[in-house]
């Protein structure tokens, strides 16, 4: 019986449960066996009591994180350095900490279902709500990290036109609520199951044809995104720097009379005051080829010695754009000095990159405003309506070098495009090893890269106008319905307990 699993059982459950979520994701793009893992984790959890969901929700979130996330391994050890045990354990740390969100889930879910007593209101109202509060903590708290988050899953799918007004949190929560009518379906309650199942096709079908945003009445712009293909642990030799700089301006020459070029994040691997020559003879040369922008990332340093993580631009406009929202453990350190000295003494990387301020411009060329990311800030929502509604295109570059040849550049172009999604905006996506991409304000891959190659793929893209819902109100829209459906749950099953 469900009720009585425990030891083997339990872990094997987590288990496949954890791999089906997991093929949700790209590359794999199963969504419908994550849609099933989600129902059978409901499933379990009102079968089990409070201790052994609990367990079981934990088991499911550690087995996914080690799994889905084991590309931290590359990164930590086999491009850092890192000893193997350290790179082992500290993986094993983030995916104890993500888990406890699900175990969260679990233990609370059940003690309200036993309380409520009625499933159709604990699955369709407790569940996807509190699935989501949970997920818009864990997207926040500790400077946020909502990989796995279930609504990406559909980016650029029928669910994901919910995205314009609510984020990606709200389509987690539609996400939730259908696996809940799938799983109505097996107990008996067909007719309700199916009916909610209807509503929300048809619902995120009309959703679909809103254009919350508009074309400009400008003629497109052509884009040029370069992808070096630089290894990790060839980006920074001093043998490799002159043929990286040959490499990224030779990529000019069959470009002439492109509006926009782009290179990735760190594509020059140097202070920007070290290769002012350089970026003199890149601004001559872009001006030649009639090319009006490139933009690039570089390490810059202010007057107090901070080195920034930047995307500059030169050609018709000069702008400048630093880092915000850095990486934990990769761009800075939240350690003593202690820790530090001893990351130091075995060759670890221990130095912080400088947090640039929160109020940075768009960079701007004639009428074109494009919003500045670099890497891992275009998984987080909120981070880009700062530069909204003015922006009416996004850029990002990133460089998942340090992830090797792994999932990790699928699983963060998924991320991407939701952005797109939600702003209604094209977004330009220029990376070191790959996915680079051309995003419609859909979330369609207009033009797309192969990874782990050198390529220089162009297209158009246009500016576009308009507020979706939302740049208006953020992820608040989100947490406030899940607060709102969760104790509407709470009291109407506690009225029908009573009666």
């Amino acid at each position: 019986m469900i009720h009585q699993l425990s030891g083997p059982k339990l872990y094997l459950s987590s288990i496949a449960l954890s791999l089906s979520y997991l093929i949700g994701f790209e590359p794999f793009g199963y969504q419908f066996f994550g849609l099933l893992a989600v129902s059978a984790l409901f499933y379990f959890a009102i079968n089990l009591n409070e201790k052994r969901a609990a367990l079981l929700f934990f088991l499911f979130g550690f087995f996914l994180y080690c799994t889905g996330l084991y590309w931290l391994y590359i990164s930590i050890h086999i491009v850092s350095g890192a000893p193997k045990i350290l790179a082992i354990l500290l993986i094993a740390i983030l995916s104890i900490y993500l888990s406890l969100f699900h175990s969260l889930f679990g233990f609370i879910f059940v003690k309200l279902h036993k309380r409520i007593a009625n499933e159709w209101i604990s699955l369709l109202l407790i569940a996807p709500s509190l699935w989501t509060l949970l997920e818009i903590f864990r997207g926040y708290f500790l400077t946020g990290f909502p990989w796995f988050s279930l609504g990406y899953m559909e980016s650029g799918s029928l669910i994901s036109s919910w995205a314009p007004i609510g984020g990606v949190f709200l389509v987690s929560m539609v996400m939730a609520m259908a696996s809940s009518a799938i799983l109505l379906t097996f107990l008996n309650k067909r007719v309700l199951g199916s009916l909610i199942i209807v509503i929300l096709i048809i619902s995120s079908y009309l959703l679909g044809t809103v254009n919350w945003t508009h074309k400009s009445n400008e003629s497109s712009y052509q884009v040029a995104l370069v992808q070096g293909n630089i290894e990790q642990d060839k980006k920074w030799l001093g043998s490799e720097f002159e043929n990286t700089l040959t490499l990224y301006a030779s990529s000019l020459s069959n470009l002439e009379g492109t509006d926009l070029v782009i290179w990735p994040e760190v594509a020059i691997p140097s202070l920007k005051r070290n290769v002012e020559g350089y970026l003199e003879y890149l601004d001559t040369k872009i001006k030649e080829k009639d090319i009006q922008m490139l933009i690039l990332g570089i390490n810059t340093q202010d007057q107090n010695g901070q080195v920034f993580n930047s995307m500059i631009s030169l050609g018709e406009e000069e702008n400048i754009y630093q880092k915000r929202h850095l990486v934990p453990f990769g761009e800075y350190f939240p350690v003593t000095e202690g820790i530090r000295s001893w990351m130091q003494s075995i060759n670890l990387p221990s130095r912080d990159i400088a947090k640039g301020d929160r109020d940075q411009q768009p960079f701007n060329l004639g009428n074109l405003r494009m919003l500045p990311s670099i890497c891992y800030e275009d998984i987080f929502g909120s981070d880009v309506l700062d530069f909204f509604p003015q922006s009416n295109v996004i850029i990002n570059i990133t460089n998942n070098a340090w992830f090797g040849k792994s999932i990790a550049s699928a699983q963060h172009l998924q991320m991407s495009r939701m952005r797109a999604i939600e702003s209604g905006r094209y977004l330009l996506r220029s990376t070191n090893t790959g996915i680079s991409a051309i995003i419609g304000p859909k979330g369609k891959i207009h033009e797309t890269s192969r990874p782990h190659e050198y390529s220089v793929i162009t297209g158009s893209f246009f500016p576009m106008e308009g507020r979706t819902p939302y740049m208006l109100w953020g992820d608040t829209f989100s947490l406030l319905l899940s607060i709102f459906l969760m104790t509407m749950g709470v009291i109407i099953g506690m009225l029908r307990f009573k009666n």
